[in-house]
């Protein structure tokens, strides 16, 4: 069984601290944005932990293609960008304009920026590699196929939740929540085809 470098157990602190400055710190601590410093240090730890990941030896004809590289930064940042609104949702129940989601928004912005950040850094370290063949054009097709399923799942689920209930309970659906309700739609079907894409490059390796 092949065993993770002592130091990855470092990476865990940083990711605590980070989630804790994000979550259970208030939003200014002495004059601090701690949601901002939270959401820096928890793409420093992506990026060491993904690195990381890509220094463990193994078996040459098991390395990642750049494709299933590409899947794995996006199932990295889908999940940090997923569990962000997820602990935050009671500030999304409260908001009632844009403004009051702007300590919320901060975190989720540094994730994005550094998503594309981490993206284009992968592609430059790619080079002229081949980057798509037909095996990954197969996994793009079976990723996307179920992305566009978990997308349209969510959408009907939330058209049968407003079409069903009595306005009387629907008091919670302000246009903000219902906007961030389907961002969050959309973050779980990228999220859904990251893992599928994932799951079938292993699957060949086997």
């Amino acid at each position: 069984m092949r065993r993770l470098p002592s130091s990855a157990f470092w990476l865990v602190a940083p990711a605590a601290v980070a989630l804790w400055l994000i979550v259970a710190m208030p939003s200014r601590w002495h004059g601090i944005q701690t949601s901002t410093w939270g959401a820096m240090l928890m793409i420093a730890a992506t990026v060491a932990g993904l690195w990381l990941a890509s220094r463990i030896p193994g078996d040459p004809d098991e390395k990642a293609s750049p494709g299933e590289q590409r899947h794995w930064v996006a199932l990295a940042f889908t999940l940090l960008i997923g569990a962000t609104m997820l602990l935050e949702a009671d500030v999304f129940a409260r908001a009632q304009s844009v403004a009051d989601l702007h300590e919320v928004g901060r975190p989720i912005g540094i994730f994005l920026v550094g998503w594309a950040i981490f993206s284009w850094l992968l592609n430059q370290r790619l080079g002229a590699r081949v980057r798509a063949d037909e095996r990954d054009r197969a996994v793009e097709a079976a990723a996307d196929a179920w992305s566009h399923g978990a997308l349209a799942m969510a959408i009907v689920g939330l058209a049968v939740l407003f079409g069903f209930s009595p306005p009387a309970r629907l008091a919670w659906a302000t246009p903000i929540v219902t906007a961030n309700l389907l961002m969050f739609a959309l973050v779980w079907s990228c999220l859904v085809g990251s893992v599928v894409a994932i799951v079938r490059y292993r699957h060949e390796r086997a």
